[in-house]
């Protein structure tokens, strides 16, 4: 079965995203995959006070409702990360929808340091022991969500691993020089846990003011096999990853060593 990533930066139009949507189902994909802060603005931005908050949240509405239109014009299940805005507040989460309708999964773990302060920005309840995350079925197929930074923490692969996960879908906004690290806790997460993973990372540029710097977010989408190998990889720029998850492979993984 096909499944696919999406590497963009934050500044294509929803036509645009449409396009790549529409050459996903085209390849028979069963599932789209949206990095993080593809859909809205980098936090940063918001939190620098780049523009009215009012006119901020009203945008991020007009976006949610872009990506429900989307899914219900398409048949293919898209795993997005949006701002979810509730009142004034504003969450992190994932939508997966199908047909219009939306499952939702907020964050549970958010970054805390001084440079990437997501725990103070957002509005997501941090438990001390996470929930499951959502858990879907597509082609007989058993999907989970996590994002980027929740990739870190063992209580969701010790949850995701009791729960038998074939696939997690891990979107991410990965910049500095981090690429390496991150191939390798991906590699050895799908190797203990038995499972594919597919990483959704974006691509763009984000000026920090105060200190005058330009962060890159590099790409290098990555699809990763059971057996912790790197099957399939993007580079730094815009493309649509199509990679195969196969049943047969996914039992001898797991029968081989017995880590499940």
């Amino acid at each position: 079965m096909k499944i696919s990533a999406l590497q963009l930066s934050n500044t294509r139009t929803q036509s645009e995203i449409e396009s790549y949507i529409k050459a996903a189902v085209d390849t028979k994909a069963r599932v789209i995959l949206f990095g993080e802060y593809l859909l809205n603005p980098f936090f940063k931005d918001l939190e620098m006070g780049r523009g009215k908050k009012a006119h901020t949240l009203e945008k991020i509405k007009k976006e949610t409702d872009g990506i429900l239109k989307l899914s219900a014009k398409y048949n293919i299940v898209m795993v997005a990360p949006i701002f979810e805005v509730v009142k004034d507040k504003i969450y992190k989460t994932i939508l997966i929808l199908n047909k219009g309708k939306a499952l939702s999964y907020r964050a549970q773990k958010l970054m805390p340091y001084a440079h990437w302060n997501e725990a103070d920005f957002f509005a997501n309840t941090m438990p001390k022991h996470p929930k499951m995350p959502p858990i879907f079925n597509v082609g007989g197929f058993k999907f989970a969500v996590v994002f980027g930074y929740e990739l870190h923490f063992d209580d969701f692969w010790i949850k995701l691993k009791a729960e038998n996960v074939d696939c997690v879908l891990l979107p991410t906004a990965s910049t500095f020089d981090s690429s390496l690290r991150w191939r390798s806790i991906i590699k050895m997460r799908a190797f203990l846990n038995s499972c594919y993973i597919l990483r959704a990372n974006r691509i763009g540029q984000y000026q920090d003011v105060p200190t005058q710097t330009l962060w890159n977010f590099y790409g290098d989408s990555l699809f990763v096999s059971p057996n912790g190998e790197i099957i399939d990889c993007l580079g730094d720029r815009e493309e649509l990853l199509i990679a195969e998850v196969d049943k047969k492979y996914l039992k001898d993984i797991k029968e081989c060593w017995r880590f499940r």
